[in-house]
């Protein structure tokens, strides 16, 4: 038998060099010697993006609005003179803060930039390369030119490459290359002919020879001069928004604090100091550290779930998944095929080995999928049954065809066309309708039973007519775990929809027998309307799952159900699954999924089986947990600092150190980024990130926390309450008339506040009460959580006792005095009251929208109105997402330019990677209309060096298509688009 794989009457193309024509002539590959040499002398295939120097990226840091901010007031502390004295302790505590912000930012940055390349190694592609006579799967950045790979439908094209084979038997390949050429439909490529790296494969099977690897690629050039983009997820966008809202809240409450001080007739440098040490405060400097972190830590969580994340703000996103569309095959079942001779039905009087013998002429034997191994394995006397027959052509299998054909040369001469796929594909081409009974009624007596049918037909006409050789009866049965799995999603929350290409009957019986329900619709009725109206996605929304699914069908299925306000996780494996991953929330490539299906999908998993997804579900939520838990106690710790300050400075005109301001705001970050470290549970609900929801928990623990500190101040005030003489506490014989001094009240209030927002760490983190620990609620909290927060809250303590009179580090407005254990005590027991009531108006904040969430998941999967009052809930999210998005926008577009200007040596490239990238597109698009090759493209791209001479020949480049294309006619979208691109 000759293998149809075999390239041995094809020339070595001239690209590859004369050294190695044997090897490819020959089909034996490259010898280790030869991969050694072309490695030394082209280098490995892996593009060396323009990095941006550390140094660049730490001044970036130190330019940014919040880091601008602090070192003002840093400058303003030290500059200003304040009652004869300089802020130097308040100087030095900011620069402080500035560094530790700074540098826990860049490493926390380098540590999650790590995360991301390792998890890029765990899901880098790879490539069947013939190597010293053998096929061997090895990594795509290990390729040198000559390398012979093999490339099929989903793979994306490694290397710039030519294609072998024989154009005259070997049909040629449809090829994607939108994302480099931007041309919408898929090419034909033939041998002989160029592809390029980056390319998919949607169909066809051939070899080729390598010709180009790394930076000598097309594209590889350009590439190699751009830095990789920066991807912010939905969550960091979120962020970063609610830090410069944030911002511009405290900045007018402080700006309010300014005028009421300056109206006071209080000197305008010290005015200027408070309001910069006051604004500093509020605003969640370590929020993009915090975010960034818990992410990075969250991945590297993943990855021992046999979960690969392909962008970290997909954690998020998978969090509030609330519907799993599922792969069957594979996911919900095992994917191991068995086949029974005594399930062979044969036609036309053959026997059972007659029916395998055709069925294995047009299946793989070597590199093969799950059903060629079945149908290959069970041939009686394996390859020696087919010796006698010459495969001429081998189409393989995609997922439109859903068949595999071969044309083949019989022992006698003849010439038949042979193929084997889906019963329902296969019998529409039979000519006898008593054939077309057999295979129907074959099929759902299987299907009954659960298995699953291949037919096999024969044409020797050349396809005019086609004839029932036999069918044949495969089963795949569930995985053990799948269906307490699917149990234990439905716990969770999570409604798993079943998809699959196989026929209505085994898609019923799978269905019942993991207990998903039987109602099932077939793919045919999601495109019978062109456009996607009510009723489609109120059916979509109700069934159990989907039947003879194609791959644009599941685009649909994506739609319709998102058209509900649903979140999706979507499974996939193949090439044209690539649309619908990317449309989903959360696309999830399964265990063995083509490259191309592994690059749209945002989760990579590693591992088969629906348990791996659930899992990653769970660990995603507990990730969003700590997310959310640092998010409330940064807000409400914020809104604390603010109403406090602005209540009591302009009202009751108190007065504290700017050092002991800036030393309760170092403490509030450092406390808050073991926030990534803590225990937490898995949420039952799914999870989406809520601005209302956490403005009005935080606000409500800020305002008793206000209202708390506020009435403390009064209560400790020598000139108001003063009610330290009710405690029979013995005064300080030092202070006046037996009244505590400022600078005693300075302590007590300094270690209130600093306890109030500590302990607040232990509340946000417990939707219910803080000590309720338990499965619903939250978990003890972790020893490297309890560890900062206890030494702080001691620190203080011992600061507001023992700190001396005469130690004043900012020599100037206000003073601290240790207030002694008595008065520390009695401070102590009222920080823990009302601690305990500022926990109780979060719980009842909480449990208000925990039930209106449950009305909102219970009313979409009825598809009913929301109830009034939970549509009202809605409300501040609505309101808080518009103010921060409005006044983020407002913001940037403020700042952007500034940040710019102040970083013009920081950013060197006039053209970002999306601006050049579309360039090159569109000068491709317009290559072969114009008469300029592929080669003197290239050759326009490379030429020049030094800086910025990338970008001038890529402009030559584009200017010379662009003069020959403009005479071209208008009668192509191809040729209108790239000259608009253009």
């Amino acid at each position: 038998m000759q293998d149809h794989h075999s390239r041995s009457d094809v020339e070595s193309p001239p690209a590859v060099g004369s050294a190695l024509q044997s090897a490819v002539c020959d089909g034996s590959g490259l010898s280790d010697a030869q991969v050694k040499e072309m490695r030394e002398r082209h280098g490995p295939n892996e593009v060396q993006t323009k990095q941006v120097p550390e140094w660049r990226k730490i001044a970036r840091r130190y330019l940014d609005f919040v880091s601008i901010i602090i070192i003002l007031a840093a400058i303003v502390s030290a500059a200003v003179p304040s009652e004869g004295g300089r802020g130097w302790t308040s100087f030095g505590l900011l620069i402080f803060e500035l560094n530790l912000i700074v540098w826990v930012g860049y490493f926390g940055d380098r540590n999650a930039g790590n995360a991301i390349k390792e998890l890029e190694e765990l899901s880098a592609p790879s490539a069947m390369v013939k190597r010293n006579g053998d096929w061997v799967d090895i990594p795509v950045k290990e390729l040198v030119m000559g390398d012979i790979i093999a490339l099929k439908g989903g793979d994306i094209i490694p290397a710039d490459c030519q294609l072998l084979g024989n154009p005259e038997k070997d049909d040629k390949m449809k090829i994607d290359e939108s994302s480099l050429t931007g041309e919408s439909l898929p090419v034909s490529r033939g041998p002989g002919e160029e592809v390029l790296s980056g390319a998919c494969v949607n169909q066809g099977e051939l070899e080729a020879v390598v010709t180009a690897v790394g930076a000598n690629t097309f594209f590889g050039k350009t590439i190699a001069l751009l830095g990789a983009p920066e991807q912010r997820g939905h969550l960091q966008q979120v962020m970063s928004r609610m830090t410069i809202a944030l911002a511009v809240g405290a900045f007018l409450f402080v700006a309010g604090i300014f005028i009421a001080l300056l109206a006071r007739g209080e000197p305008v440098g010290y005015t200027f100091i408070v309001f910069f040490v006051v604004f500093v405060a509020v605003v969640p400097i370590g929020m993009p550290v915090v975010t960034t972190t818990v992410l990075a830590i969250g991945a590297q969580e993943m990855i021992r779930e046999k979960a690969i994340v392909s962008r970290l703000s997909a954690l998020e996103e998978l969090s509030g998944v609330e519907v799993l569309a599922s792969d069957k095959t594979g996911t919900l079942t095992l994917n191991k095929l068995s086949l029974d001779h005594e399930d062979i039905e044969a036609a036309g009087g053959r026997t059972f080995k007659d029916v395998l013998i055709a069925a294995s002429l047009s299946a793989k034997w070597s590199n093969a999928d799950a059903i060629d191994t079945a149908v290959t394995a069970s041939v009686p006397g394996g390859e020696e049954a087919i010796k006698g027959y010459e495969i001429k052509q081998f189409w393989p299998f995609n997922p439109v065809d859903k068949k595999t054909t071969a044309r083949v040369v019989t022992p006698d001469g003849g010439e038949l066309l042979v193929a084997k796929g889906a019963p329902q594909i296969i019998g529409n081409t039979l000519s006898s309708p008593e054939e077309r009974a057999a295979t129907d009624r074959y099929i759902d007596e299987r299907a009954s039973r659960g298995l699953r049918s291949i037919a096999v037909a024969q044409s020797a006409d050349g396809g005019d007519t086609w004839q029932l050789v036999g069918l044949i009866s495969l089963l795949d049965p569930p995985r053990p775990d799948s269906a307490a799995t699917i149990r234990r999603a439905q716990e969770l929350g999570v409604e798993v929809k079943m998809v699959t290409g196989d026929q209505l009957a085994i898609a019923v019986e799978t269905s019942r027998r993991l207990g998903l329900g039987t109602h099932i619709m077939e793919g045919s009725q999601l495109m019978a309307d062109k456009t996607l109206g009510s009723a489609l996605m109120t059916q979509v929304n109700e069934v159990d799952g989907f039947a003879g699914v194609y791959p644009e069908h599941k685009h649909r299925i994506v739609e319709a159900l998102q058209g509900r306000g649903r979140l999706v996780g979507m499974t996939g494996d193949g090439v044209n699954d690539a649309p619908a991953l990317k449309k989903a929330n959360v696309g999830i490539a399964v265990a063995g999924a083509t490259p191309a299906a592994k690059g749209a999908a945002d989760i990579i998993l590693t591992e088969e089986g629906i348990s791996t997804i659930i899992t990653a579900i769970c660990r995603s939520r507990m990730i969003f947990r700590r997310l959310e838990t640092y998010i409330l106690y940064r807000i409400a710790s914020s809104l604390l600092i603010l109403g406090f300050f602005f209540f009591g400075i302009i009202i009751l005109k108190f007065e504290i150190p700017t050092w002991v301001l800036v030393l309760i705001s170092i403490t509030n970050d450092v406390s808050a980024m073991f926030v990534s470290f803590d225990k937490v549970h898995t949420s039952e609900m799914p999870e989406t990130f809520r601005m209302g929801k956490c403005l009005c928990v935080a606000l409500a623990q800020a305002t008793v926390g206000i209202i708390s500190m506020i009435l403390l101040l009064v209560l400790a005030s020598p000139e108001r309450a003063n009610w330290w003489h009710l405690f029979g506490i013995t005064l300080n014989i030092l202070a006046p008339e037996n009244n505590y001094t400022e600078g005693e009240v300075v302590a007590v209030m300094y270690l209130a506040l600093t306890a109030l927002i500590q302990l607040n760490l232990l509340t946000t983190r417990n939707p219910s009460f803080w000590w309720r620990f338990g499965k619903h609620t939250a978990p003890r909290p972790s020893l490297i959580l309890m560890a900062p927060v206890a030494a702080f809250l001691l620190a203080a303590t011992f600061i507001a006792v023992y700190w001396p009179e005469r130690i004043e580090p900012d020599a100037g407005r206000g003073s601290m005095d240790g207030a002694g254990w008595a008065a520390i005590g009695i401070t102590w027991a009222y920080v823990i009251v009302w601690w305990q009531i500022s926990d109780l108006a979060k719980t009842i904040v909480q449990k208000v929208f925990r039930v209106s969430e449950e009305h909102v998941e219970r009313r979409k999967r009825e598809g009913t109105p929301l109830p009034g009052w939970v549509a009202a809930m809605d409300l501040p999210n609505q309101w808080a997402s518009r103010a921060s998005s409005y006044i983020g926008s407002w913001a940037d577009t403020v700042w952007a330019p500034m940040a710019r200007a102040l970083g013009q040596r920081v950013r060197r490239n006039p053209l970002t990677r999306a601006e050049m990238q579309s360039q090159m597109s569109s000068a491709l698009s317009l290559s072969r209309m114009s008469g300029i090759e592929v080669n003197e493209l290239r050759a326009l791209q490379g030429r020049g060096a030094g800086p910025g001479a990338e970008h001038k020949q890529l402009r030559k480049s584009v200017d010379a298509i662009k003069a020959v294309a403009v005479n071209l006619p208008d009668n192509t979208e191809d040729t209108a688009y790239g000259r608009a691109s253009l």
